[in-house]
């Protein structure tokens, strides 16, 4: 496996090499393009030998929705490999590939993810402009010394809200209430200001106002508590408008034995759950359970924290939390057990503060001391860790619209928002992990037992059992189980006539082995259906069951005088 940050065509490449090397287990498909035109890959995993992708239960995978969120496609990339080199040699990844299916888009922001990884320059999702039609003048963030980096600028001014820390001089710290008398400084993202109009000269933060040229934010953007752009910047001018987003909603209602989610972001070191509306009280008792528990799951073999949305990132100021996200859309709309793992979490490495430990409102509540300390902690951290891109010392400039000032400050890229390139393999290792559990904890039907007993010549009472020998239950949750119009159904296959019993007929849900309790059978988890048949003595019929979440077992018999299918 090789751990690295993709381009568009690198990516590509590998995908095609991947595929070409393992053609009964990965296949890549082209589901749309990017408003540049770029091709939105989704790929397929699955052992074709042990059944059809759309006859197994399937954990969906997408990456890289906002364009810096690199190393989240660095995972995908890396998961797919993973996967396929270790097919056959270890229990988890041949179970995956034989039992289920994965599908994955590796990435969705093709075009601003390739300006991010090319360019000095940053993006939400998308470079389209957005929300203007026309470019507006104001700031506008840009490498305007050259070196290849969008850093940090500060600038000296009397009115300035930071000063230089007195423990660390690269830190700046908040000015203090009524502190005189220091050299003081304006610090904001490096840039400079776009004029448009043609006036005379005016003062220097005149039209220092964002320019706000491309905001669009594709995980805002779903069809699901939509703000729009008053409510929610970002938010596009209506749900689903972005090309990729629409193509990835296609995929998504295009295979409906989808039965898990997990959306890859970057930072904070993070497993996201449900709820986003609410603490968990708002989930019924079954999805509160399901959820925690293969959050927790995640966060064992993955090392990072857990929590749900609503925990880690309601501050009680928000209308709406992330109105427009996917993982809320998968699960209201779908009744999708769905995850965010936000990657990568430099503050827990540097043994500071973060969200993914303590929540956004905890980190409100820090004092500017607090922070400070933290800010010191992530510097020393990068220094001695980061490698040598970490830390960029702050360096004399004379600004066309500023005059003098300093940039500098830790690398936004590849520091803060996804990890240096020597310590990209184990996020990715670790992560993937959480991903083969996921995958593995859908659905799985079973067919425990069949009986054929004759009751007359040429009429036979069949019996056969199904169960879901996976975590989740065939609805996915509890959730889905309200959502959908029936679940596994059974039917009976060959040259015989259904004299009594339907076939097809329905069976219902079932639940998975997470729901079982040590003072109740596992009926729920277990149904059986019921045929009376006339048919030739030693006619080989089957015995299917199908479910949209739950896959497809099918299972021969042969009429006979007496038969138990599980002797046979």
């Amino acid at each position: 496996m090789q751990a690295k940050y993709w381009t568009y065509r690198e990516m590509w490449d590998e995908l095609r090499r991947l595929e070409a090397a393992h053609p009964n287990l990965m296949d890549v498909e082209v589901i749309g393009q990017s408003r540049e035109g770029r091709d939105i890959a989704a790929v397929t995993l699955t052992n074709q030998a042990t059944g059809a992708p759309a006859h197994k239960s399937a954990v969906f995978v997408d990456a890289n929705i906002h364009a810096g969120e690199v190393s989240a496609n660095s995972v995908a990339m890396y998961w797919i490999s993973w996967c396929l080199a270790h097919y056959g040699e270890d229990t988890q990844a041949t179970a995956l590939l034989d039992q289920h299916t994965v599908y994955l888009v590796p990435r969705i922001a093709l075009d601003g993810a390739e300006l991010y990884l090319t360019t000095p320059a940053r993006f939400r999702s998308s470079p389209h402009l957005y929300p203007y039609t026309e470019p507006r003048e104001g700031f506008v963030a840009d490498d305007v010394n050259g070196d290849g980096h969008i850093l940090q600028m500060r600038v000296p001014a009397v009115d300035g809200g930071y000063a230089i820390d007195e423990v660390d001089p690269r830190v700046m710290r908040p000015r203090r209430p009524g502190e005189m008398g220091g050299q003081y400084y304006h610090v904001f993202e490096e840039g400079r200001i776009d004029r448009l109009a043609k006036t005379g000269e005016l003062p220097e933060f005149a039209k220092a106002h964002p320019a706000r040229r491309a905001t669009m934010d594709f995980n805002r953007n779903f069809p699901i508590r939509w703000a729009g752009e008053s409510g929610q910047p970002g938010a596009g001018p209506y749900p689903l408008s972005e090309p990729e987003l629409r193509s990835l909603a296609d995929f998504i209602h295009q295979h409906p034995n989808i039965a898990a989610y997990a959306a890859l972001h970057t930072s904070g070191g993070v497993i996201l759950r449900q709820p986003s509306t609410g603490d968990d009280t708002v989930l019924s008792q079954t999805d509160r359970h399901l959820f925690s528990r293969v959050a927790e799951m995640g966060a064992r073999v993955s090392g990072y924290f857990a929590g749900s949305n609503y925990e880690k990132f309601a501050t009680g100021h928000e209308k709406v939390l992330m109105p427009g996200a996917a993982d809320d859309w998968l699960y209201d709309h779908f009744g999708i057990l769905g995850f965010t793992v936000e990657i990568w979490d430099l503050c827990r490495r540097a043994g500071a503060r973060g969200y993914g430990e303590f929540g956004v409102r905890h980190l409100m509540r820090l004092s500017p001391e607090e922070r400070t300390e933290d800010e010191r902690k992530l510097y020393a951290w990068a220094t001695r860790e980061g490698g040598p891109d970490a830390v960029f010392p702050w360096t004399p400039f004379e600004h066309p619209d500023f005059g003098f000032v300093e940039i500098g400050g830790l690398n936004p890229k590849f520091l803060v928002q996804n990890p240096p390139l020597h310590l990209l393999e184990e996020e990715c290792a670790n992560v993937s992990a959480f991903l083969t559990g996921l995958g593995l904890s859908t659905p799985q039907l079973i067919i425990p037992s069949i009986r054929v007993v004759q009751t007359a010549p040429g009429v036979f009472r069949v019996v056969a059992e199904v169960s879901n020998a996976g975590f989740l239950p065939t609805s996915s949750t509890d959730k889905g189980r309200e959502l959908s119009l029936c679940g596994v159904c059974a039917a009976i296959e060959g040259d015989v006539e259904v004299i009594a019993g339907e076939s097809p007929t329905t069976i219902g849900q079932l639940d998975g082995y997470g729901s079982s309790s040590m003072w109740i059978p596992p009926g729920e988890q277990r149904g059986y259906v019921e045929w009376v048949v006339r048919g030739e003595p030693g006619t080989r019929v089957d015995v299917v069951f199908e479910g949209a979440r739950a896959g497809r077992v099918a299972q021969t018999i042969v009429l006979d005088a007496t038969m138990d299918a599980q002797d046979a």
